[in-house]
């Protein structure tokens, strides 16, 4: 018997591809229901009536512009010496050479797509024709913007259909446009010109405030002229030095060890910091004969005593003797704050007791005991080094306490403040976890009270009453009482976060370390602390946000912060220039100085977030 099958051909017909269009994108995205069109144009009209008044606003004849230019260095760096001002350019370079750097070493950047970059031109000169025909302008203006506008639009529309699917692959370089933008930012600080003000003294146009000073009663008037050469040339050497910089690493990388390149490049952001504040713009008169007789020496003494008994207690014959040693060394670091003696000793003996109950746990064999002993060398002697530059005084005249102010005051506080708060919240938070009620209570307290005042009320706890807790004859700067202010209120509520990391841990983590052999400090370091850290990701970058913004309170404590003098000083200004009532603008520029931090730190979350997989399964 046979059998038949049947195989009856079926002829497929291809569906049609969907339209496609404008308004077709329209109608599914902003129409598809009467609900959703009715929010749509409601949110067309609140972003017309925010771009009308905003270009109204910053066109009209009545804004001072001029308060800003003028008072740039004002702003930035208060009242820094304009001789010494070469070191500022100094400071401003290093972080841009560790940022190209960093790009390189970690081959950050990748690919876009035409696509992309088209819709983002298209989006940029949509906005650009909107503000000519909402903004204050004559008629040949508003048509300026408006074909300017026309021109990107239709520039960015092309390059996202050129070439079909093609256009979707991802070939342009994302640091390619960076550069590219950068140049083009370069070409127009170089060429376009900006509002300065000016004073008219028999025809002569005045903009220099140290001539114009000596006309008050001159007619004042506003001119365009080009940012000063002092400006243009040190801005394009940074970025020239940034780009070789980032050639440079990029061309290493391949030919060197990455673990290395990261640990240099790791180790370059972490001294830039004290450099930069400490040596750069503070310029020291260190006294070097004090150096070779005291710091050097006791710095070395530390080192070469150190090394051995760190190589003694990290050793597993040792065993429980190296963490009563550690113990002896504590005690003696916290016994010498009561007797008189120099605090480079009483630093070095807390260091080195760190050091020896971390001995056990880290020192580890062969290569990596010598690499923890290097460690502790290298932190002896940078913390002499760092001591005598502190104790010597700054050949920086100012006029204020403090050397710095502006921009860069409201930076040294927030960037203090966060990197030695991040350890102690840490702690605290680990403290307030543990098993031991001493430590436990300690923790909870601090936290709790310190949390329960504002932190404008411990600025003026801290700069009225800590000076009196001082002994005899020693005195710390007005900025070091706040950083410390600061550093504390921050400890508190980062603990937190880190507590609510911590308890997110399952058991079943500490379970398996325990299995594993792993020791208290071993589980922590290892495995509970990294997972609780990554799960607060958002929140610790909410509490860095917090506190760069709360530096604008030390304006209770008399320092010249950055919105302070945008606030309060510029415009108070009558001589040279009349900038007085300029509030507006001085706020208006402060708020977008302000959110260019905060939104990079956004944006540099997102992506570490991303990276790590925070809120994956």
């Amino acid at each position: 018997m046979t059998d038949y099958t049947v195989v009856e051909a079926i002829d497929e017909i291809a569906p049609e591809p969907p339209p496609k269009g404008p308004l077709v994108w329209l109608r599914h995205n902003m129409f598809s229901t009467i609900g959703s069109g009715i929010l749509s144009v409601l949110a067309v009209l609140l972003v017309i009536f925010v771009i009308r008044g905003l270009m109204g606003f910053v066109f009209s004849p009545e804004r001072q512009w001029g308060a800003i230019t003028v008072n740039m260095r004002l702003l930035m760096i208060q009242a820094y010496p304009p001789a010494q001002f070469a070191r500022v350019w100094v400071a401003v370079a290093i972080p841009l050479v560790l940022i190209g750097a960093t790009f390189a070493a970690w081959r950050v950047g990748g690919n876009t797509s035409r696509r992309t970059v088209g819709g983002t031109i298209l989006g940029i000169g949509a906005l650009v024709v909107l503000a000519g025909v909402l903004g204050p302008f004559t008629l040949s203006t508003a048509l300026v913007w408006i074909v300017v506008g026309a021109v990107l639009a239709g520039g960015g529309y092309v390059l996202r259909i050129a070439g079909g699917e093609a256009a979707r692959q991802e070939t342009i370089p994302v640091l390619g446009l960076a550069l590219g933008l950068i140049v083009l930012g370069l070409v127009a600080i170089w060429v376009l010109p900006l509002p300065v003000p000016a004073k008219l003294v028999d025809g002569m146009v005045i903009t220099d405030p140290a001539l114009a000073g000596d006309f008050p009663q001159a007619e004042q008037t506003t001119v365009w002229r080009g940012i000063a050469s002092s400006t243009t040339i040190p801005w394009t050497i940074i970025v020239a030095v940034g780009v070789l910089a980032f050639a440079l690493v990029r061309f290493a990388r391949d030919r060197m060890s990455a673990e290395l390149l990261h640990n240099l490049v790791v180790a370059g952001w972490i001294l830039s910091f004290p450099v930069i504040v400490l040596v750069i713009l503070r310029d020291p008169d260190i006294d070097y004969g004090k150096v070779l007789s005291f710091y050097l020496p006791v710095a070395l003494v530390f080192a070469v005593l150190g090394s051995l008994l760190l190589n003694y207690v990290a050793s597993p014959s040792t065993g429980e003797i190296g963490r009563v040693l550690g113990a002896v060394v504590l005690v003696a670091a916290l016994i010498s704050f009561l007797f008189p003696m120099s605090f480079l000793i009483r630093f070095l003996l807390l260091g080195l007791a760190g050091f020896t109950l971390a001995a056990p746990t880290f020192g580890g064999e062969g290569a990596g005991r010598r690499r923890f002993l290097g460690v502790w060398v290298a932190t002896a002697l940078i913390t002499a080094y760092l001591f005598a530059i502190i104790t010597a005084p700054s050949t920086v005249a100012v006029l204020s306490a403090f050397f710095l102010g502006g921009l860069s005051l409201t930076i040294l506080l927030a960037v203090t403040a966060i990197a030695a708060s991040f350890p102690i919240g840490v702690l605290l938070a680990l403290g307030r976890t543990s098993t031991m009620p001493i430590f436990r209570m300690m923790s909870t307290v601090f936290i709790e009270v310190v949390r329960g005042v504002p932190l404008i009320t411990w600025l003026l706890i801290a700069t009225l009453m800590f000076p009196i807790t001082l002994p005899p004859g020693v005195e710390i700067g007005r900025v070091i009482v706040v950083i410390i202010a600061m550093t504390m209120f921050s400890a508190a509520y980062l603990a937190e976060n880190v507590r609510g990391g911590l308890q997110s841990i399952g058991k079943g983590q500490y379970e398996a370390s325990k299995a594993l052999g792993m020791t208290t400090a071993q589980m922590t370091v290892f495995i509970t602390l990294p997972q609780a850290l990554r799960a607060v990701i958002p929140a610790l970058v909410g509490q860095v946000i917090a506190i760069f913004k709360d530096t604008s309170l030390v304006v209770i404590v008399s320092l010249f912060d950055f919105l302070f003098i945008a606030r309060n000083v510029i415009p108070q200004q009558s001589q040279p220039f009349n900038f007085l009532g300029a509030l507006r603008e001085t706020l208006l520029f402060a708020a977008v100085v302000y959110w260019m931090f905060t939104f990079t730190f956004s944006r540099l979350s997102q992506r570490l977030e991303k990276k790590l997989g925070v809120g994956e399964r």
